[in-house]
Parts: C-alpha cells; sequence; structure tokens
C-alpha cells in the first residue's frame, strides 16, 4: 500500500507508534512477530540488526517488506540504504555517525523516508535543514536496548516542539509508565523498543501505548 511518497507522507503524519525489532531467531520466529505488531496497529517497523550479516538482513528486510506491503505499517531500515533500496522498504534512518541525510537521498532517490537521529536542537534544525522528514529525539530515559553516555531528556523534547515543524518521535527508554512525562512534553509519537519487544505479551504492550498516545490526541 506504501508506495508513493504521496502516501508514505501521509501514513508518516498520522503515525503515533514506532517500533524497532531485530532479526529475531529466526525467519519463522521474525515472521509471526512482526505479523503480530502490525495486527495489533504499529504505525511504523524499523528493522535494527547490528549482528546479522549482510544477507541475512536483506532476507529478514524483504520478509518485512511482504508482511506490510498490504497494510499502512511503514518499513524503515536502520542506516543500510543499500538494503533498504534491495528490499524495497518506504525508507532509511540514520544516526548522527551515519550518511548524512542529503547523502542517503543521493542513493535512495525522493520517493522514499528519511529519519535522522538528533540528541540536541542544533542537530533537529541540522536535520529540517538537509530534508529529513522526520527525526527521533533522545534519548528520553535510559534505555536497555541501547547504551548512552548522556540523556538530554524531556527538556529536549520540550524545545523540539517549540521549535521544530517535523514529525518527531521521543525515544530512548519510554514505557508506558513514563509515557504520560513524555506526553506532558507536547510530544505525541513515540519510538521504542523493549517496552514491546522485551514485554510478556507484545500486543498487549502495544494496546497500551496506542491508547495512552490517542487519548492525548483527541
Amino acid at each position: 500500500m506504501t508506495q508513493s511518497r504521496t502516501t508514505r507522507l501521509q501514513c508518516l503524519s498520522q503515525a503515533q507508534l514506532y517500533v524497532l525489532i531485530d532479526g529475531g531467531f529466526s525467519a519463522d520466529e521474525f515472521g509471526r512477530r512482526v505479523s503480530k505488531l502490525v495486527a495489533a496497529g504499529v504505525d511504523i517497523l524499523q528493522l535494527r540488526d547490528k549482528t546479522l550479516d549482510d544477507r541475512s538482513q536483506l532476507e529478514r528486510a524483504r520478509q518485512l517488506r511482504e508482511l506490510t506491503a498490504a497494510t499502512r505499517t511503514l518499513f524503515i531500515v536502520n542506516d543500510r540504504p543499500d538494503i533498504a533500496l534491495l528490499s524495497k522498504a518506504d525508507g532509511v534512518h540514520v544516526g548522527q555517525e551515519e550518511l548524512s541525510a542529503q547523502d542517503v537521498r543521493q542513493v535512495i532517490g525522493p520517493d522514499r523516508l528519511i529519519g535522522v537521529s538528533t540528541h540536541t536542537i542544533g542537530q533537529a534544525y541540522s536535520a529540517v535543514a538537509e530534508s529529513a522528514d522526520y527525526i527521533g529525539c533522545g534519548p528520553t530515559y535510559p534505555s536497555g536496548t541501547k547504551q548512552f553516555a548522556s540523556f538530554p531528556g524531556t527538556a529536549f523534547l520540550r524545545q523540539v516542539v517549540r521549535e521544530i515543524h517535523l514529525p518527531a518521535f521521543a525515544i530512548g527508554g519510554i514505557s508506558a509508565e513514563n509515557l504520560p512525562d513524555v506526553l506532558r512534553t507536547g510530544f505525541r509519537r513515540i519510538a521504542v523498543s523493549g517496552a514491546v519487544t522485551r514485554a510478556a505479551d507484545a500486543v498487549t504492550a502495544v494496546g497500551q501505548l496506542l491508547d495512552q498516545l490517542r487519548a492525548e490526541s483527541q
């Protein structure tokens, strides 16, 4: 369903819950997990796995594309514009040490989305200047899936709400328990990993997060 840039941007504009997932233990396990998350209403799924070799990562990416193709769930590849192109992903997400948004655009062309991780308001402005389609903002809290030296926290989120007019997802250690504090900053979009992937019931976890996000958006 998400083929044209216009459609991708429409889906992005409505997206509130973004979930980062790894490639799992097997293709079968990965497929079952993705199917459940899509059915539960996750708006964006990002494939982020630093342990898979290139061929395995491409295999998972193509599988993820197949599972999301007829849905409104956007599929993003972390760091790898080449794998995004080969798997027909909806876009690429890069950090501050990876290729710039401008360079990624040269690789993936005009139709796919580009997201950029930002940790300061200066980086957020740079992402806007480089025509990123959305930004990730954080880390907000300590995370169980990624280590950070510092945490800009909710003060950074408030600054982004005031100054940046681009779809922005709060990221870093966000859970159902601390989400109310994030929502008080004015953010209505979050990106999570462990809050869903490490939950006893991922579908229930997705439902709880979406309920909180949607209640604040009404």
